[in-house]
């Protein structure tokens, strides 16, 4: 239908019959195409370096990997082991329902996932990944991506960054906290953060 409709495009402005409002409406409609295209691309990129059943595992892996080292490094900085205690147990209540969350969230992931690779792709470049996805060495390389970041050696740098960044937070939490203490005070004294 695009092609056609192109077709008669060119025709009729060769002819003179098609007016400029033709021009631009058949000029959004290949662009259109063009980024339907590149959805198209992204999605069978998409589909075949993460197959469906894949999906959840490779998420889940993901968000385990970071939340231990997340934990690890709380550990370290709180050094108090009935505080530790609470925060593992806590995490641990909460992790069924965060697997729901993540479960119920994997096609929407996916889908922002394949719109984000159509905006930042050109065709070409999309075409390109494809043709490198669907080789063996390919869609290893897209499905050993994820364990990259469990891998021993990336996990341990990644562990070194998360510690800086976890202590110099808590090392500026009671200048944050006292901010907001003192924004909520002046607030609520001119009656705009009332509760």
């Amino acid at each position: 239908m695009t092609v056609l409709r192109n077709l008669l495009a060119s025709v009729a402005l060769a002819s003179g019959f098609a007016g400029p409002a033709f021009a631009e409406e058949t000029a959004v409609s290949a662009a259109a195409s063009s980024e339907q295209i590149r959805l198209d691309l992204a999605n069978e990129i998409l589909a075949i370096s993460y197959p469906e059943e894949t999906r959840e595992p490779m998420f889940r892996a993901v968000a385990e990997q970071m939340e231990a080292q997340v934990l690890q490094s709380l550990r370290d900085q709180i050094n108090d082991d009935g505080a530790v205690a609470i925060i593992e147990d806590w995490q641990k209540e909460t992790l069924a329902e965060t697997n729901v969350i993540l479960k119920e969230s994997i096609p929407d992931l996916m889908d922002s996932w394949a719109k984000s690779f159509s905006k930042i792709y050109s065709e070409q470049e999309l075409r390109d990944i494809l043709a490198f996805v669907s080789t063996d060495s390919g869609k290893s390389f897209m499905l050993k991506s994820a364990e990259v970041l469990s891998h021993p050696d990336f996990a341990a740098a990644n562990q070194r960054h998360i510690d800086k960044t976890l202590a110099l937070v808590m090392d500026r939490m009671p200048d944050l906290m006292t901010r907001i203490v003192e924004y909520r005070s002046g607030s609520t004294e001119e009656g705009v953060n009332e509760e």
